[in-house]
């Protein structure tokens, strides 16, 4: 018997993701390329193994639904595509630099609308909250979330993965198999490469009108969005969100790298198991990160205005003075009762501190000295005042 591969899962998984939708219309066939390019890549590295490929198969087969569901949508409410996306705000910066954090705080202010995590698998007209649970898109997303994190708990106690709350638009863009999702999960050197000169804007384009659809029955609200590979991406962003207002967080990446590796160890071992490699993904992404900060400078020197930086030092040391600045900033209104409900959300989620005060993961922890990273990132923390 011939040994299984994931290239040759690929008509299994466009077959169950029909039968489970009901729908077989994806769309922009491009798709395909972007997917095989991800399969054919896991193939000529070998790391994954059978255990793996069932696990990549459930995470693809989320990602395939999730463009039959948006196609569906656009074809039932092409209305919603005609709606305007009227100066999004938009948090990015090197991941582990309190991008998940500020996202939830400021998404207490309900003049803000986002998306919450299975919607990022069916996208849809945002439905009545109370009959999330009985619809079998949120129970499927649910499952698929939950498998994760059975896997990698991190995920969730790092990351407040949570089914019903917002989420980041990396996992909708993954529906495009154009997106730095699948790098960083997977050890794919090849699909790394295409990735990194891909052509972002059609995955881009895709991503506003998934958000117009999500958003087609309160179109009047502000659209948020979050996602810390929009700083890699950041013309794409721009081409899609053309007057998006972007809040920028920094933090040393000699700290912020190793914290992002630790959440995707579990991850990583979850496809490869013994395979895994950890010196292998802190290589991959003290390089891909050092590149992205590199990206974004050009664009805020040439319309600062567009830009807030906001240092993760400053932000954990006092999060309602960063929250004045942001609302100061893009000259937004923050209400009394909007300001009490952050302070009750910072209060109800504590930063959890490191025994002695120091960071909690460092590069030698996975096999990259300190003052290797800290050369990799010079330019960057020179400018933002880490060295």
């Amino acid at each position: 018997m011939s040994k299984p591969t994931a290239l040759g899962m690929r008509q299994q998984l466009l077959d169950e993701a029909i039968e489970s939708t009901g729908y077989d219309d994806f769309g922009d066939p491009q798709f395909l390329q972007n997917m095989d390019r991800h399969l054919g890549s896991i193939d000529e590295e070998g790391l994954v193994t059978p255990n793996g490929l069932k696990a990549t198969a459930s995470q693809h087969g989320l990602a395939l639904r999730a463009l039959l569901h948006a196609q569906a949508g656009f074809k039932a409410r092409p209305d919603a595509l005609a709606q305007p996306i009227v100066k999004p705000l938009i948090i990015a910066g090197i991941p582990r630099s309190g991008t998940t954090a500020l996202h939830r705080l400021l998404y207490c202010d309900p003049q803000f609308q986002g998306f919450e995590h299975w919607l990022t698998r069916a996208p849809m007209p945002r439905p009545p909250r109370e009959i999330w649970p009985s619809l079998k898109p949120y129970q499927e997303a649910k499952a698929g979330l939950d498998a994760v994190v059975a896997a990698a708990p991190e995920m969730l106690n790092d990351h407040m993965h949570e089914v019903d709350a917002v989420e980041e638009t990396l996992f909708l863009l993954a529906a495009t198999f154009c997106s730095n999702h699948f790098p960083e999960q997977w050890h794919v050197p090849s699909y790394d490469a295409w990735y990194r000169q891909a052509d972002e804007v059609p995955s881009y384009m895709w991503l506003a009108d998934a958000h117009r659809l999500i958003g087609a029955d309160t179109p009047h609200k502000r659209w948020m969005m979050k996602n810390p590979t929009d700083i890699f991406s950041i013309k794409a962003v721009l081409t899609a969100f053309p007057d998006a207002q972007i809040i920028q967080t920094h933090r040393d990446p000699v700290e912020a790298t190793p914290s992002l590796v630790n959440l995707l160890v579990n991850v990583r071992r979850m496809y490869e198991e013994e395979n895994f490699d950890a010196e292998r993904l802190i290589r991959r992404d003290a390089e891909f990160w050092e590149l992205a900060t590199r990206k974004i400078e050009s664009y805020k020197a040439a319309e600062p205005e567009r830009y807030l930086d906001v240092d993760f030092r400053a932000f954990t040391r006092d999060q309602m003075a960063t929250i004045y600045r942001i609302y100061d900033h893009f000259e937004m209104n923050l209400t009394a009762d909007v300001e009490d409900d952050m302070r009750r959300w910072l209060a109800a989620n504590p930063r959890r501190e490191a025994k002695g005060g120091g960071p909690k993961h460092r590069p030698e922890d996975f096999g990259m000295s300190t003052g290797e990273m800290a050369e990799i990132f010079t330019d960057y923390r020179r400018k933002y005042g880490y060295a």
